[in-house]
């Protein structure tokens, strides 16, 4: 066989081997290519505050926030993975050890942690209230002198206001996940007097889902903003992307509205 005729069969030979090589690694450096332009999903999660975050051990939280960053957030692009609710204690090691990216409530500046930068803007402005029940004496609290004496049902973790400590009431914490929960029940069976709650939506919300008649009591307090915690070791454009377009989001009264629509709902969803 001549020599240019046997060059020409070669290279006919390679070719037809090697087209469908190029073709496999053309499409999975394109897949690797589309797959880096994605960000991984931002971990989300926190502690019980129903109904902002409501849910179960070992299953993705749920809760007025969710549905809220789902309808808003989500559609533009930004990734969340939803992690099951944690107690407080355990939110904060997450949050410090980076197996949480985002806490989706915070309040106060005791929970400022280290290893953590707050968002810079609230969404939510609330009132401290005490849950009691209908029978209960205290039917309004000019003063916080009012509470002495009292024992009163909170989560165990986040420090007192001085004006609480030295209110003259009997702080009894509880460490479970579901300490909102717990505390009705400890009021109900009259094992407290009443239970402390940082905002008026949790204890109508649950008391109403639950079937237990009790009063909403407003504490002379200011108001206290809610807001979001990112992990120092997430990555930060993740968190920037997720920052924007959740502060546009929650602007305005856009939010609280939404809020207001969710809890005045019928009670499909299980707390």
């Amino acid at each position: 066989m001549p020599r240019v005729r046997r060059r020409a069969l070669v290279r006919d030979y390679n070719a037809r081997m090697f087209r469908p090589l190029t073709a496999f690694l053309s499409t999975v450096f394109l897949a690797s290519a589309c797959t880096a332009g994605h960000a991984a999903p931002l971990r989300a999660g926190g502690f019980i505050v129903a109904p902002l975050i409501v849910g179960e051990a070992n299953r993705p939280l749920r809760g007025a926030l969710r549905d809220f960053l789902e309808r808003e957030v989500v559609p533009g692009g930004v990734a969340i993975r939803w992690m099951p609710p944690m107690s407080l204690p355990e939110t904060v090691q997450a949050l410090r050890d980076g197996t949480l990216d985002v806490v989706l409530l915070a309040s106060g500046e005791g929970v400022r942690q280290l290893g953590a930068t707050a968002a810079g803007w609230t969404y939510l402005l609330a009132r401290p209230h005490l849950a009691v029940r209908d029978d209960s004496p205290l039917r309004g609290v000019d003063s916080l002198d009012q509470l002495a004496g009292l024992d009163i049902g909170w989560i165990a973790g986040p420090e007192l206001s001085p004006a609480l400590r030295k209110s003259g009431a009997r702080w009894l914490r509880t460490t479970t996940p579901d300490w909102q929960v717990e505390n009705l029940r400890r009021l109900q069976t009259g094992e407290i007097d009443a239970a402390y709650f940082e905002n008026e939506y949790s204890p109508r919300y649950l008391a109403r889902a639950a079937g237990i008649p009790i009063r909403v009591v407003r504490l002379p307090m200011p108001p206290r903003p809610f807001y979001m915690l990112y992990s120092s070791k997430a990555d930060k454009a993740d968190i920037a992307r997720f920052d924007r377009a959740a502060a546009a989001a929650f602007a305005g009264r856009r939010f609280r509205d939404f809020l207001d629509r969710y809890t005045a709902a019928p009670q499909s969803r299980r707390p």
